[in-house]
């Protein structure tokens, strides 16, 4: 490996990636959603929180020595551990700041979809100890509908509102001792969770966003898999599996175009036929490229589509 990284790997070496493709699909499912005004605060918590998430999981990956201290590791992994300890404080720094804002000025349906998306994420990471697969599809599914959740949360409680936000969990019954009151607030917590992310994610639009997710994350897994083994087979299978996926996904976004959504609607769906289709045309090609390489064009993947929907809108 060299002893720099090229300067085109720099955004996923600052784990920037995750945060520019958050904020752009943020940015079209509110058009698509027809939201007129989304406040800039959920722009900026949103983008922070998919920058802490992925910094606290890279350093928590060498951690666990899913990717071993000596010999080749990736470098946004060698990065991360490298500088650890300036990373976390500024995860701190950033987790503080928002909890404050959150607790503060936030409204109470935000509050409310903050915690629930910290509860999916918690979730991930549980997942994540279990299932150690070479393609963890269990742990990529989880990995990907948060991240739609997160994404997708501050748009569709703009025009929809929660069944629970989280006061009414909290709310004690007059003459309950505390402890009582704690313990009827345990189902109701669990309540909350449920309700809000079928809320959110119980759309055509946003399961569509969440699936190209799982894709993309499906997608890297299979590439390392299939760059790890020497089997003819084992390469072969990586490639149909992602292939037959992307099939599908596509298939659904056309059924959701000719069947499901509006025409205002259907530039997101076109987004998503494009996201696949690039994604499928990588991984036709993927042995013109290393891991690195493939990392950041399947992220590029689900940008370059924008201006396909900004046009078509």
């Amino acid at each position: 490996m060299n002893k720099r990284p090229p300067a085109w790997l720099i955004p996923n070496l600052l784990s920037l990636d995750a945060p520019i493709v958050a904020l752009v699909w943020m940015w079209m499912l509110a058009d698509a959603l027809r939201v007129q005004y989304v406040e800039s605060s959920s722009y900026l918590l949103l983008g922070a929180a998919v920058w802490c998430v992925y910094v606290v999981d890279r350093i928590r990956d060498v951690s666990r020595g899913v990717h071993p201290i000596e010999g080749e590791m990736p470098w946004r992994h060698r990065f991360h551990w490298k500088n650890r300890l300036v990373l976390i404080l500024f995860v701190v720094g950033i987790v503080s700041y928002s909890s404050f804002f959150a607790l503060f000025y936030m409204s109470r349906v935000l509050l409310t979809v903050g915690v629930v998306g910290g509860v999916l994420v918690a979730c991930y990471w549980f997942v994540s100890l279990f299932d150690k697969a070479d393609v963890a599809y269990g742990k990529n599914m989880v990995a990907g509908l948060t991240f739609a959740y997160g994404v997708t949360a501050p748009i569709v409680v703009a025009s929809e509102p929660l069944p629970i936000v989280l006061s009414e969990v909290f709310q004690g019954v007059d003459g309950a001792p505390f402890v009582g009151n704690l313990l009827s607030s345990i189902p109701r917590f669990f309540a909350m969770v449920f309700l809000t992310v079928n809320t959110v994610l119980l759309s055509v639009l946003v399961l569509l966003f969440g699936l190209l997710c799982v894709m993309n994350i499906n997608a890297i897994d299979l590439w390392e898999r299939s760059r790890r083994s020497r089997d003819p087979e084992v390469k072969q299978e990586s490639e149909i599996a992602l292939s037959m996926g992307l099939f599908i996904l596509v298939v659904g976004a056309v059924f959701a175009v000719a069947f499901i959504v509006d025409d205002h609607s259907a530039p997101l769906c076109y987004a998503v036929m494009a996201s696949a289709g690039l994604l499928h045309v990588i991984n036709r090609s993927r042995a013109r490229f290393s891991i690195a390489a493939l990392r950041v064009l399947a992220d590029l993947a689900l940008v370059v589509p924008v201006p396909l929907a900004v046009w078509l809108t």
